[in-house]
């Protein structure tokens, strides 16, 4: 389904003062059109003549075998393993190429056949719930579907058959660790997914978010139009850079969009609602060059993108993967401030304050992780920089590890936290995947 060309114009309109490049740049956050579809149950479901053998162990076409349950996927994309692999729904894509089922005898896995590639993938698996009725997008791309886990939340999902994976967001697992259901309401075009995002675990009343495939975003509908409305002249958005979540603590969402300047400078935008009126604040640079090892933005190729939401000192926290000097990845952590600006938080230390930025990879002998653990057991999470470097006491390729703790403050700031004990360490070398 084509895009409407009036929401086109109505953007080009709206982008008074940006050049068509600068219009281009920002295209992924277009209108909704008018004529989205209502519900997941209103898209094609059209299976055709494919039926499922009365032993749920096979699909047919026509008289033929399709493909049979023997010839799925024995673990999940996360590797567990999965003892029950019967068939008990089929929805075929629109051209019929790609073959979505349901499977379990509790309906706990949600996977793809490709009937080109004669392989399937298990796009999710609940374990100890259910999964509900998937749908196709318009164009046969990406399959929506949602599941309930044993905790009994709802979660969205939605796989991917060019690539063959399962689409991943930060936003949807921040939303999971939060209790917040997550659900398909509908396709609004081809690669366009309507979201709502419930205040709880309980389905009933969600918010309608916008989640954009290609471009990575995920946003609240209301937010759409303002938000093209106020691009930056120059400016680029950054791959999977928009998104909207409550920063604040005021229940109401804010829309951060991570872009950059005409000068290749960093930038971050705030949208917040006021009432009936938006409140658009901005952040240009993120943070000082310098804080980074750099002297010019200009050639970098990208800024700033987004890594991970967490929960630090009982504040959502934009951990945000900025350009760096080195081959090492620089992890900063970005709290919203009571004027609605995007600002890094501080690491207090006997050096004074600066940005809190981590690193993280391997450069020369070293390997650098960042972790968030929670090492006391109190329900909130550390940062720990754990650095390792090869072993120089042992012929065998093992790493000595070192490791700082930082305990996050309700103010932006983070502060030393005791010294680690053996299993506290222990604890930081299981959550950065090295012993």
């Amino acid at each position: 389904m084509a895009r409407p060309l009036l929401a086109i114009v109505s953007l080009l309109v709206a982008l008074t003062g940006c050049s068509e490049e600068d219009r281009k740049a920002w295209v992924s956050i277009l209108p909704l059109p008018s004529d989205a579809v209502d519900s997941l149950a209103d898209t094609t479901r059209g299976s055709g003549a494919l039926t499922i053998t009365a032993d749920s162990t096979a699909v047919l076409l026509g008289g033929d075998t399709l493909f049979t349950s023997s010839r799925l996927p024995a673990r999940t994309s996360l590797g567990r393993p999965l003892s029950q692999r019967s068939i008990v729904e089929v929805v075929a894509s629109p051209d019929s190429t790609n073959i979505a089922f349901v499977g379990g005898a509790d309906r706990s896995i949600v996977g793809v056949w490709s009937r080109r590639r004669q392989v399937a993938a298990v796009a999710e698996a609940y374990e100890g719930g259910a999964a509900g009725s998937p749908a196709w997008s318009p164009d046969g791309r990406y399959l929506a579907y949602r599941g309930t886990d044993g905790d009994g939340l709802t979660r969205v999902g939605v796989f991917d058959v060019m690539e063959f994976r399962t689409e991943v967001h930060p936003l949807l697992a921040w939303f999971g660790r939060e209790r917040k259901a997550t659900w398909p309401q509908s396709w609004i075009d081809e690669g366009r997914l309507r979201v709502l995002v419930a205040p709880g675990a309980e389905i009933e009343g969600g918010l309608a978010y916008s989640w954009e495939l290609e471009g990575g975003t995920l946003l609240l509908e209301s937010h759409l139009e303002p938000l093209a409305g106020r691009a930056p002249p120059g400016s680029r958005l950054e791959r999977g850079g928009v998104i909207s979540l409550d920063l604040l603590g005021d229940a109401a969402p804010e829309t951060v969009a991570l872009y950059r300047t005409a000068g290749g400078e960093p930038g971050a935008m705030v949208l917040e609602t006021r009432g009936a009126e938006f409140r658009v604040t901005t952040a240009v640079p993120l943070v000082p060059a310098a804080a980074l090892g750099i002297e010019d933005w200009a050639p970098l190729r990208r800024g700033a993108l987004l890594y991970q939401v967490a929960s630090l000192g009982d504040r959502p926290t934009l951990l945000l993967d900025l350009p760096s000097a080195t081959s090492l990845r620089a992890i900063g952590l970005f709290q919203v401030v009571s004027g609605g600006r995007l600002e890094p938080m501080t690491i207090t230390g006997e050096r004074g304050q600066r940005p809190a930025i981590f690193y993280d990879g391997i450069f020369g002998d070293m390997t650098s992780q960042l972790g968030l653990v929670d090492l006391d057991g109190n329900g909130s999470l550390e940062v720990v920089s754990a650095v390792g470097r090869a072993s120089t006491s042992t012929l065998e390729a093992e790493l000595e590890w070192t490791a700082a703790p930082f305990r996050a403050t309700g103010d932006g700031r983070l502060v030393p936290a005791p010294d680690l004990d053996d299993s506290a360490l222990e604890t930081v070398r299981q959550a950065v995947g090295r012993g």
